[in-house]
């Protein structure tokens, strides 16, 4: 089939809100609405479609609401309990009520751990959360710091100890113990109150911690070896095995709650509870981040714990959860008459390593939609552990296609991500029918890592001249990249789609970029901006790399930092809220 491009816009801007995305978290999942209208444009129904990362699972949710076949593959053990979570159709009547049995049975194993003494009425209520806060040591006097309870109005931390002055500075102070400080209960009229922590609190929580059950949570050793395990600090924080970032109180509830589920006779009900109690993990976990004005949620791609964080009522957050999971439903089954039956039979999931797909025969598949890891950002198996530890199944992270920057690892890890890809996308090579279509969807902030997967694409066989390039913005902010004026990070992607020769052809070499075509492309893609549109500087970036990768140079040399020195010197400044810049007048900067 010949694709009608002039259909597909070259920017795609899908926020990540919906209810399918929103319903269950993995890491940098590319949104529905923004792989349906490459499928739209690079096959018809009941063509076949590939991803070989597939992650949780959205190529596949996509290609089976259009009424194609999905043939999925990754190392991912959660990625592939998520996706088929997803594509589970329940009866959501029968789901509820089997919700409710299982929170009932857990809520009498776990008897009065989660009561508190409401102050208006010394009533035992449950509660709802409590928040916890850090201590610090003062290296001078030794006085116990609650971080909680020294905070500045507007939430900033204390400048020194109030004892003896000492100028606080977190990363020099030894930590205590974590206390709590707050809970919240509901009063009389339903309404959410905070209180101060009682004797009555401190006794259950020594209860828990105490209860022969902590013994019997799922967990995993982070070792050493591991990225993350450096990169979030976990050998100063004591942190050594995935069960240690769950407070006693929710480790106990969330082990009542993972025996009541998996008691559950009924496979597909058992399975879609099972992908609802996976979901609630990060914010069931010491990792839930407090916020005078909203909690800040989990951050999946990392392990940092706040100094500052949540202890949710295990029991509330399931809740919330299953409803979650029926308006997801709600769209995948009832607006998506192609999904009324259960859509496994058209998705298949296989654990397979992106440059083995000995599961698919050579030129079966229609199409490729796929999005790789982003060289150093991410490490999937590392973040993963933590959910594993309950699915009792574990990627494989030797077969990772990361960049590793620390330990044993870090040397050739460049080399080693090249050549990966490279086999990965002639495994794509040979399993796509000739003339169709591969799209890559790829964000990185260093043009030395976009220059490996151009190569890569090139060396498979592809056609080097891109059939189109696309930006996509999925509204990303991350906690690093909210001011990606200012930082290194990208906060869009590029999708980058490439053709199968239909006869035999050699793909023509990329160029190497002389001296000076680096900053003549930056430049010329800046003087193309209108001086009072606002974009975000990463909008920027793509247009430069997708300037490039259609006249077939790779910029290994360019990094999003030079494109961020360039607009400052051009006139750009930009709004540290908002992420979004504009063009100041030499008369605005006098």
């Amino acid at each position: 089939m010949k694709p009608c491009l002039e259909n597909l816009p070259e920017t795609l801007t899908v926020p990540r809100t919906d209810a399918i995305y929103n319903c269950h978290g993995y890491l940098t999942k590319v949104p529905v609405g923004a792989i349906e209208p490459f499928i739209e444009t690079f096959t018809q129904k009941g063509d076949v479609i590939a991803d070989f990362f597939a992650g949780s699972g959205m190529t596949g949710l996509a290609a089976v609401r259009l009424g194609r076949k999905a043939r999925l593959s990754d190392i991912s053990a959660l990625g592939r309990h998520i996706a088929t979570g997803y594509a589970t159709n329940v009866s959501p009547k029968l789901f509820r009520e089997t919700a409710d049995k299982v929170v009932a049975k857990a809520t009498r194993a776990i008897g009065d751990l989660y009561y508190t003494c409401r102050t208006a009425d010394n009533a035992k209520v449950e509660m709802v959360r409590a928040v916890w806060s850090f201590t610090y040591i003062c290296p001078s006097c030794e006085f116990s710091l609650v971080y909680y309870r020294h905070l500045s109005a507007k939430g900033a931390p204390p400048a020194s100890c109030p004892s003896c002055q000492t100028p606080f500075i977190r990363r020099k102070w030894l930590r205590g113990a974590d206390v709590p400080v707050l809970v919240v209960a509901r009063s009389e009229q339903g309404r959410q109150a905070e209180q101060a922590v009682s004797d009555f609190d401190l006794k259950l929580i020594d209860r828990a911690a105490k209860d022969p059950r902590q013994k019997e949570i799922p967990s995993l050793v982070i070792d050493k070896d591991r990225e993350m395990y450096s990169r979030s600090g976990l050998g100063k924080a004591g942190l050594m095995r995935t069960a240690d970032f769950f407070s006693p109180r929710n480790a106990i509830a969330l082990l009542e709650l993972w025996r009541a589920i998996n008691a559950v006779e009924d496979i597909a009900l058992r399975q879609k509870l099972r992908f609802a109690f996976t979901a609630i993990l990060p914010r069931a976990s010491r990792r839930y981040q407090w916020s005078a004005q909203r909690p800040l949620n989990a951050q999946n791609q990392t392990y940092y714990i706040a100094p500052v964080y949540y202890e949710w009522n295990v029991f509330e957050l399931f809740g919330r959860k299953i409803e979650a999971a029926l308006r997801s439903d709600e769209i995948l089954f009832t607006e998506a008459p192609l999904l009324q039956t259960q859509p496994q039979e058209d998705m298949e999931y296989a654990l397979a390593s992106a440059d083995r797909l000995s599961h698919l025969a050579s030129a079966s598949v229609d199409y490729v939609f796929t999005d790789p890891p982003f060289g150093s950002n991410i490490f999937y198996s590392d973040m993963n552990l933590f959910h594993e530890a309950w699915l009792g199944t574990v990627t494989d992270h030797a077969s990772e296609a990361v960049v590793h920057t620390t330990g044993k690892r870090k040397k050739d890890a460049s080399v080693r991500y090249e050549a990966l890809l490279s086999s990965a996308f002639s495994e794509a090579f040979r399993v796509l029918k000739p003339g169709r279509y591969m799209s890559v969807v790829f964000g990185n902030s260093s043009g030395h890592i976009w220059g490996l997967v151009q190569r890569a694409i090139r060396d498979a066989g592809f056609k080097a001249a891109p059939a189109h390039v696309a930006i996509l913005d999925k509204g990303q902010r991350s906690v690093k990249g909210l001011n990606s004026g200012s930082e290194s990070v990208v906060t869009v992607d590029l999708v980058l789609t490439v053709q199968k020769p239909a006869v035999a052809e050699t793909a023509h070499d990329a160029h190497v970029l002389e001296n000076g075509d680096t900053q003549r492309l930056i430049n010329e893609v800046i003087e193309e901006l209108s001086f009072d549109e606002e974009r975000n500087p990463s909008h920027v970036y793509a247009r430069i790399l997708r300037k490039a990768i259609r006249e077939h140079y790779t910029l290994d040399q360019l990094h999003l930092s030079d494109v961020l020195l360039a607009l400052r010197t051009a006139g750009y400044t930009t709004n540290e809220k908002t992420g979004l810049m504009s063009f100041q007048t030499e008369a605005e900067l006098v």
